[in-house]
């Protein structure tokens, strides 16, 4: 909500990446602002206008480009994920249509009767590599030395795998074996629990403190 009726509404658009905008009066109980207020849900492809010189812009037109992408349950708690991932961590009006893509195929997979956990492991690999934090999982960040199946690596977040003496694994330690796996997106059952905490801290190194909201709403 925003003063007495309108939204503050955060879009993902192509061409000018995630902008801020004002949708005025689309809270009062007129007609119009009601039909307005519909299409501005979450998960519906828009076609969009928005003008103003500051970061927080003014929603001029919003209309559906087609009906809202159904999700429901874990696939919809898994995509309040997402986008709160896009909200905490892409800056404002930088344009990436790729990452438009990638969102728009995530939304896609997790309405269809793909394995939501795959489904989040290829986006959250893919959306690191989007924003140039991309993880070297075949190789030793330290010798350059190629990852072997038969040894342990520890994981340092921001900078990558190197080569440790354990028979020890916790969260920060995976073996060579599970990390060829992910790397070729091999994702057997055994492969899943690995490559979900791998992301999990890779992500974290970039989130900071602040607890993921829609975490807590899963759980």
């Amino acid at each position: 909500p925003y003063r007495d009726t309108s939204l503050l509404v955060d879009l993902l658009t192509p061409n000018y990446g995630r902008i801020t905008a004002i949708a005025k009066g689309v809270r009062s109980a007129t007609k119009s602002a009601k039909q307005r207020r519909s299409s501005i849900q979450l998960f519906i492809p828009l076609l969009v206008s928005w003008g103003g010189r500051g970061e927080l812009k003014t929603l001029f037109h919003c209309e559906a480009e087609r009906t809202a992408i159904p999700l429901h349950d874990e696939r919809l708690f898994s995509a309040f994920y997402i986008n709160e991932l896009l909200m905490r961590l892409v800056q404002a009006e930088e344009e990436n249509e790729s990452l438009f893509s990638l969102y728009s195929q995530v939304l896609l997979a997790l309405s269809q009767n793909d394995a939501v956990d795959i489904v989040l492991r290829h986006f959250e690999f893919t959306f690191l590599e989007h924003l140039g934090y991309g993880l070297s999982i075949d190789s030793d960040c330290e010798t350059g030395a190629s990852i072997l199946a038969d040894q342990n690596y520890q994981f340092i977040p921001g900078y990558g795998f190197r080569h440790i003496i354990t028979n020890r694994v916790d969260r920060l330690v995976f073996s060579g074996h599970d990390l060829l796996a992910i790397a070729a997106s091999e994702y057997t059952p055994a492969m899943r629990s690995a490559a979900k905490r791998l992301c999990r801290q890779a992500l974290a190194f970039y989130l900071g403190a602040k607890p993921l909201k829609s975490r807590e709403l899963f759980s």
